[in-house]
């Protein structure tokens, strides 16, 4: 009687220990973050797509891609943290589909930017405030020239803009007083030839070059 006892009491504690460990392992799979809190997390932290989530044993799975590249994110289920993350990088087909209808464009028919685009540019690039604008039009490419009051009335800008790259190719700084200036459109046609004729120059001392 005593020995059956004693079968009975084991078998109930093999019983109670697997019960406990059943116990345990839903309460730790319930304790586990879940996929859209995984993917809140991911999107917080990285942005891009999220192209799939996966579980993996303990781990999340996530792959997410942007423009250029894809990443690969393995995270642990209990509390989101990062343990690997594995990159690579998207082929270019659109990237390269795009310059191959770029480049069988008449090279003519790209749009020039505008005048007050130059402007604009102009004064993102010395600062102050705009005096006159003169487009260049038998150049090429077209550019246009900008001239800035730059500081108090005696220190300017003359801004050389590539009007089909929309890029700066040059700044000429001055030193003149432009209460003294008759005729502006007369200026910056003295400043255009001094531009052409001492290219290697970025400033002016306008009184020593009227005195030459």
């Amino acid at each position: 009687m005593r020995k059956k006892t004693r079968l009975l009491i084991a078998a109930g504690a093999v019983v109670l220990v697997m019960l406990i460990g059943v116990v345990a392992v839903l309460q730790s799979e319930s304790d586990d973050i879940g996929e859209d809190e995984v993917r809140a997390m991911i999107m917080e932290r990285y942005g891009g797509e999220i192209e799939a989530v996966e579980t993996k044993g303990q781990h999340y799975i996530v792959r997410v891609s942007d423009e250029n590249l894809e990443y690969e994110i393995t995270m642990e289920r209990e509390d989101g943290s990062i343990t690997d993350m594995k990159s690579r990088e998207l082929p270019r087909k659109e990237v390269a589909e795009e310059q191959t209808e770029e480049s069988s464009e008449d090279p003519g028919e790209k749009a020039l930017m505008t005048e007050e685009e130059a402007k604009a540019l102009a004064a993102a690039e010395v600062g102050g405030q705009f005096i006159h604008v003169t487009t260049s039009e038998g150049a090429h490419p077209v550019e246009y020239q900008v001239i800035q009051l730059v500081e108090d009335d005696d220190e300017g800008a003359l801004v050389t803009i590539d009007a089909q790259s929309a890029s700066v190719d040059k700044v000429i700084w001055f030193s003149i007083d432009f209460e003294d200036i008759p005729d502006i459109e007369a200026f910056a046609q003295e400043l255009q030839e001094y531009n052409r004729q001492y290219q290697d120059d970025y400033y002016i001392e306008f009184d020593d070059y009227y005195d030459d």
